[in-house]
């Protein structure tokens, strides 16, 4: 990242949005959708797998850290298994590791995506929360966390967020954060 770039993404500050999704005690974003370099920055880790975005997420994601609780798994949105071919790799996977590694929380893979659906950032509100009803489940796990900061790159609706959510509830975890880059 260029040095200006760098500048201008300093000044922009951290949200504590607004946004009521439910199940989700409260929603930390970075910033808008609409800061150009966060958009770039978006569809740069997400569309084109961009190797050097572990320090920049870091740098992104530290404004965040002070709001989040000392003990939390952080769990990222999953993809389907087939868009993480078509991928290579899950956006929100790399910013969950990047959050770990400014927290020294672990990563735990709690859920799974076990309906494909079509993108997201292409539907309506109304659309989004429909495409997403039955698609997130448990993966097999046993111990589940009394805290989760439930990790993706973009909310927008929080249609994906209360999904997921709604099912880290159902197995017993009591306090559901979302974390993201960025509000679409």
């Amino acid at each position: 990242m260029c040095p200006a770039a760098e500048t201008r993404l300093r000044r922009e500050a951290s949200l504590i949005d607004p946004l009521t999704i439910p199940g989700v005690h409260h929603v930390l974003v970075r910033c808008s959708y609409d800061v150009p370099i966060i958009a770039q920055l978006v569809q740069q880790i997400k569309y084109h797998f961009w190797h050097a975005s572990g320090d920049i997420l870091t740098e992104i994601l530290a404004p965040l850290v002070p709001h989040l609780p000392r003990q939390a798994a952080i769990v990222p949105v999953p993809l389907h298994v087939r868009r993480f071919r078509e991928r290579g790799f899950n956006q929100s996977d790399l910013i969950a590791k990047a959050l770990s590694k400014l927290t020294n929380l672990p990563v735990a893979h709690l859920l799974r995506r076990v309906r494909y659906t079509p993108p997201q950032a292409k539907l309506s509100a109304q659309a989004r929360a429909k495409n997403i009803i039955g698609a997130m489940q448990s993966a097999d796990t046993q111990t589940w966390p009394r805290a989760v900061i439930l990790v993706d790159d973009v909310i927008t609706t929080g249609s994906t967020i209360a999904e997921c959510a709604a099912v880290l509830r159902q197995h017993g975890v009591r306090t559901v954060i979302a974390v993201a880059i960025a509000k679409g």
